[in-house]
């Protein structure tokens, strides 16, 4: 490296190495993981609630309200959880976001 000079007027090999590694190391961020690219093949909401719907007694021992109360309750907060669906990532429904809410709460 030159002593009066700047560093990127360097003759130094090593800072031209670091660079191009630096700059060709970067992981490709992707915006939806490859699993989450799967989530109705395998997810659990997409399986469970089919299996559940047939079963109303399941159904009330897992969400402790019966299926119609949990459709009255969907209906009415139904349009302030959904979100827009974008070209690249798919949303997830206000259906699953309120299965979600009772699996965790």
């Amino acid at each position: 490296m030159l002593v009066d000079g700047l560093p990127w007027e360097s003759d130094d090999s090593d800072d031209d190495v670091l660079l191009l590694y630096a700059v060709g190391n970067k992981r490709e961020r992707k915006w939806v993981h490859e699993l989450n690219m799967k989530r109705r093949e395998f997810g659990e909401f997409h399986h469970l609630m089919k299996q559940l719907r047939q079963d109303e007694m399941k159904f009330e021992e897992y969400f402790r309200m019966s299926i119609n109360q949990f459709e009255q309750l969907l209906s009415l907060i139904k349009d302030d959880m959904e979100k827009k669906e974008v070209n690249y990532r798919e949303s997830i429904s206000a259906e699953e976001r309120l299965v979600l809410f009772f699996m965790w709460f």
